[in-house]
């Protein structure tokens, strides 16, 4: 299994990655809360249910979404706890295949635009461009190799 990246868990807990990133941040966090696998962890002399692995590190994530430290501590805990339960990782590795086409889909990233007031002229908003942008009128072309490249030059 791959692991859950700090990138990843600051996308979400942070709301970066949109609504579809918060659906994906809430199902962590059921996952997390309320995974039990067979037996569950339970003291044993109390019966009382035992914290549960990573859960400590998901409440101080939430506490500030945006604590990359926070999260690299979330990703180390989700890691573990995967290879201590075997149901707990499939069901995180079907997670995070889910939580990945959601921040995929919206892309951290995004780009808006808010525009008030006034004649701002042309506005351009955009995102993930390849090739370049080329705005007005296109530059003339240089002269053929041998002609003139204006007054008083040969071209030679």
């Amino acid at each position: 299994m791959e692991p859950v990246s700090a990138a990843l868990l600051l996308a979400l807990a942070t709301g970066a990655a949109g609504a579809a990133g918060g659906q994906s941040w809430q199902s962590l966090v059921t996952l997390v809360r309320r995974w039990r696998g067979h037996a569950g962890p339970e003291t044993a002399a109390s019966g009382e249910l035992e914290p549960v692995p990573a859960q400590a590190e998901l409440t101080a994530l939430e506490g500030e979404p945006a604590n990359e430290h926070r999260a690299r501590l979330l990703s180390a805990a989700l890691a573990a706890r995967a290879g201590m339960d075997a149901g707990f990782a499939a069901a995180l590795d079907a997670w995070h295949q889910e939580a990945q086409q959601a921040v995929a889909s919206t892309g951290a990233g995004n780009v808006s635009t808010h525009i008030s007031g006034g004649n701002q002229g042309t506005v351009v908003t955009t995102r993930d461009v390849a090739g370049g942008l080329h705005f007005g009128t296109p530059a003339s072309p240089p002269p053929p190799p041998g002609q003139s490249d204006g007054p008083g030059t040969s071209g030679d």
